[in-house]
This record gives C-alpha cells, structure tokens and sequence, in this order.
C-alpha cells in the first residue's frame, strides 16, 4: 500500500509539474497615440515619441518605470512584449529636432493605462498627448545682488503672464521673497500645474514687487517683451531690486530691449 502510494504522488507531480510552469507566460501591449486631434506631428515638429510603461500603484500614483520604447512620431504606436500580466500606467513623451518636449500626456486626468492579460497581444487605448507649456525661471537681485529679504519690505514678487501683448492674461503666479522651493540654476521657476501658459503665444511677462498687503512697492512692473518661445521652451528673467530708499525695479545689466523702450529682454 506505501509503495502505490509513493508512486501515485509521483506520477501526480510530473504531470502537475509542467502545468503550474505555463500557467501565466507573459503578453504584450500595443499602445496607439496621437497629438490632440489627430494632428499631424509636423504642426509640433515632434520627431521622436518616448512611450514609458509604468508599474500600475493606484489611481493617481505612477510607480517605478518597467520598461521603454522610442518610436517614430508618424508610427503612431509602440510594442512591448514579454511583459507580465497586470495593469501599467502608460506616460508619453515627444520631442522636436532640438530635443525638446514638446508635447506629453503627464497631465492627463485620469492617469492612462494599459493591461496585459497572459499569453495574449493587448491593446490600450489611444493616449492623447498635449502640447506643452513654456517654462518660466525668475531671479531678483536685492540691493545690488547682496541684500536679503529681511532688509527689504518687499513680500511677495509677482509674475503675470500675458498673449496678444498683454491684452489676454495667461497666468498671474505669486513667489514668495524667500521662496521655500528649491532654486534651478540660481532661477524660481513659476508653477503652472494647469498649463496656462502657452509656449506658442506668451509674448508679454511683467515682473511686480508687493509689500505684505500685495500692494506695489514700485512705480510701474518689469515689462518683458517677447516673440513666443514656443512649446516647452524655457524663458530666464532676471530683475534688480533696490530698496536703499524707494523701491525700484530695473533690467539686469544689458538687458534693456533696444527694440522696446521701457521693456527688458530675457537672459
């Protein structure tokens, strides 16, 4: 009786053994995009598409990166394969010829994702991606670059952005004096977490000095004058700050706009 016992539980290991080895083999996933409304890539000059699978950690939370493929901005789509089964949020990114991104989907509500079911070829849904907004650096020298905040009654520095040369507002964003966030290459930048500011049509930026009340501690803002920069283009402004008496605020030194009397030109 042992000895049958023995065997059966053998023979019922090698024919189970094999089974449970294939029981989840991996999958792929297509992932179609397109730029809005199924532009063409040409209107943003987006040449190559980054498509970044993520690991899937909830609703709103993008966890480590698993894998990543660069296609062809006219291929409309990535493959992956041997990918395990589950959900993975799907993050795309397209550049220009200068390398830059110029459109995304990172702020896409919900997130999107795909799934991969096991041994099967699996499709997401069409990610759109955006064009992306310009990014705004500001700097201030107080006092000729060696005064603090303490030393002077200035608050809060604010920057208004503006199209059509200033008759349509893009984005007014408050800095504190001391700002808490960690600086970019000696610069603030301004928060723009709902993509207001259109790299295709800023053309105006004034920079204000409030005191505690948000009242104006200067004459008239800093006037910035631009042709747009264009998406995802990075702007550096620089202003100088004196408060030895009244306050006033200037273009750093070279930066008068000899286009443009009273406006400053960018770093």
């Amino acid at each position: 009786m042992r000895t049958r016992l023995l065997n059966f539980l053998a023979l019922t290991a090698l024919v189970v053994a094999p089974a449970c080895q294939g029981d989840d083999p991996p999958g792929s996933l297509i992932v179609p995009f397109k730029i809005g409304a199924n532009v063409p890539c040409s209107v943003l000059g987006v040449t190559d598409v980054t498509v970044a699978l993520h690991k899937y950690t909830g609703a709103s939370d993008v966890g480590d990166e698993i894998d990543t493929e660069i296609v062809a901005c006219e291929d409309g789509q990535a493959e992956f394969s041997g990918l395990p089964a589950g959900r993975y949020h799907i993050r795309i990114s397209g550049v220009d010829g200068e390398d830059v991104i110029v459109a995304d989907n990172f702020d896409n509500d919900p997130l999107d994702k795909g799934e991969v079911t096991s041994g099967a070829e699996n499709t997401a849904d069409v990610v759109t991606i955006s064009p992306t907004p310009a990014k705004i650096l500001v700097r201030w020298q107080l006092n000729g670059g060696f005064g603090m905040c303490t030393d002077v009654p200035i608050t809060n520095f604010r920057v208004e952005t503006y199209e059509k040369e200033g008759l349509s507002e893009l984005l007014t964003y408050d800095f504190d004096c001391d700002p808490e966030e960690d600086a970019i290459m000696g610069y603030n930048a301004v928060i723009d977490p709902t993509r207001e500011i259109a790299g295709d049509d800023l053309d105006l930026i004034k920079i204000d000095a409030l005191d505690d009340k948000g009242t104006s501690l200067v004459t008239s803002p800093l006037s910035f004058k631009m042709n747009p920069p264009g998406h995802g283009r990075t702007v550096k402004l620089t202003a100088v700050v004196d408060c030895t008496a009244d306050c006033t605020i200037d273009c750093a030194p070279g930066k008068d706009d000899p286009d443009n009397a009273g406006m400053c030109l960018a770093d």
